[in-house]
C-alpha cells in the first residue's frame, strides 16, 4: 500500500491533535507510512511536536497565504493537503487546479459547496421551506435588529444572534431580558455569550453593523453530525450530542443513532454538495425537532469521538482522496468520549517530552 505525504494546516487547532492521531493510528492499521507536514500561523503552536515538519504561513485571509501553501508543496512533494481552518478553505479550494498541477490532492469540497456552507444566511433560506431551520430573520442594521428582536417574541423569549460571516463563535450572543450584570460578573467567566438588549444598543449605536442573522434561541439538546461525503453522496453520518461544552468545544460527547438527524443531515449534505468530511450542528426546538444551527465543510475538532467508537473519518478521508476502497465501519454507538488537559514541554535545544 501506498505510502502517504500529508500536509495540513492548522496545527494549533484545539482539536489538530486528535486528528494527528487518527492520520497515524489508520496508517498503522493499514500497514503503511504517514508523514504529516504541519503549518499554522503561529510558530508556537504545540502541533509543530506532534508532526514531522512544521511550516509558519500567513493568515488564511493574506494575499500570500496560497502562494505560501504552494511553496511548501514544491518543497516537501506532499501526496494531500488537507485543512480544517474554516478561513482558509475557500481560498484554498478555489486554487485546486494550481495543487493539482504539482501532483497534491486537495482533501476539501470544491469552491461553489465552501461558498454556499459559510453564508449562514443563504443556508437558512434554503433550508426554511424544509422546516430544518429555526426561526430567523436577517437585519442590517440596528432598527432593524430591535423590530427582529420584537418579532421572535422577546422580551418573553430569549432570542439571539451571530453575523452571517463568522466562525469560532465570534459575534454569537444570547438576548435575555432578565440578565443580571451582578450575576455576569462573579458567576460567570468573562467569555459568557450572554448580553442584554440594552448593552447591545450602545454597542451598535451610531456604528455600521455586519449583516446579522437574528434567531430563537433553542435550549434543546445539541448535535454535531460528522460527514464522510464521496462525490455529494454521504457515505458515513454520525450524530453526536454535546454533552458538555466549555468555551464552544464538546468536552463530554455521545455518540447517537440519531435517525432523524441523520436523516436531515444527508438530505442537506445532498443538496449542496459535498465532498470528503463535513460537520453539521443541530439543536432540538420546543417540538422536538432537530434544526439545523451550522454546517462547516471540514472535519470537527471534535471528530476523534467518531475516531474512538471505530469510524476514522480523518483517515478514510485520506484514503478516498488515494483512490482506494473505503471499508465498511462498525460505529460502537453510545460510545462517550471525556476530554483532558495534556502537556508538552520542549526544552531549550528544540527537543521536546510529551507525557
Amino acid at each position: 500500500m501506498q505510502d502517504i505525504r500529508i500536509l495540513t494546516t492548522g496545527a494549533g487547532a484545539p482539536g489538530a491533535n486528535g486528528i494527528f492521531k487518527s492520520f497515524r493510528i489508520g496508517a498503522k492499521n493499514d500497514g503503511r507510512k504517514i508523514e504529516i507536514i504541519a503549518s499554522d500561523m503561529d510558530e508556537n503552536v504545540y502541533g509543530f511536536q506532534l508532526t514531522d515538519k512544521g511550516y509558519k504561513i500567513p493568515r488564511g485571509e493574506s494575499p500570500d497565504f496560497v502562494d505560501k501553501l504552494l511553496e511548501i508543496c514544491k518543497k516537501e512533494s506532499p501526496n494531500l493537503l488537507i485543512s480544517w481552518v474554516t478561513p482558509e478553505l475557500l481560498s484554498i479550494a478555489k486554487n485546486r487546479s494550481r495543487f493539482e498541477e504539482l501532483g497534491v490532492n486537495v482533501v476539501l469540497s470544491y469552491s461553489s459547496s465552501i461558498e454556499i456552507s459559510e453564508n449562514k444566511g443563504k443556508i437558512y433560506e434554503m433550508f426554511k421551506e424544509f422546516g430544518y431551520v429555526p426561526d430567523y430573520r436577517i437585519v442590517n442594521n440596528l432598527e432593524e435588529l430591535k423590530s427582529a428582536i420584537s418579532s421572535l417574541g422577546y422580551p418573553g423569549k430569549t432570542v439571539c444572534f451571530k453575523p452571517i460571516y463568522g466562525h469560532g463563535g465570534r459575534g454569537f450572543r444570547i438576548i435575555k431580558s432578565d440578565i443580571n450584570r451582578m450575576d455576569l460578573l462573579f458567576k460567570e467567566k468573562p467569555n459568557s455569550v450572554f448580553t442584554s438588549l440594552e448593552e447591545i444598543k450602545k454597542i451598535f449605536e451610531n456604528r455600521d453593523i455586519p449583516k446579522l442573522i437574528v434567531m430563537e434561541y433553542l435550549e434543546g439538546k445539541e448535535y454535531t453530525v460528522d460527514m464522510l461525503l464521496n462525490k455529494n453522496e454521504p457515505v458515513i453520518t454520525i450524530p453526536r450530542e454535546r454533552v458538555l461544552i466549555k468555551m464552544g468545544i464538546s468536552n463530554v460527547a455521545k455518540l447517537e443513532k440519531n435517525q432523524d438527524i441523520i436523516e436531515a443531515s444527508e438530505a442537506i449534505a445532498k443538496i449542496i454538495g459535498f465532498n470528503y468530511n463535513i460537520n453539521m450542528q443541530f439543536l432540538y426546538s420546543p417540538g422536538q425537532k432537530p434544526k439545523l444551527i451550522e454546517i462547516q465543510p471540514r472535519l470537527a475538532g471534535t471528530v476523534v469521538a467518531s475516531v474512538g467508537a471505530g469510524a476514522n473519518l480523518p483517515y478514510l478521508s485520506l484514503k478516498m482522496a488515494m483512490g482506494e476502497e473505503i471499508p465498511e465501519v462498525n460505529v460502537n454507538w453510545n460510545t462517550v468520549m471525556k476530554r483532558f488537559w495534556e502537556e508538552i514541554y520542549v526544552t531549550e535545544d528544540k527537543k521536546w517530552i510529551f507525557r
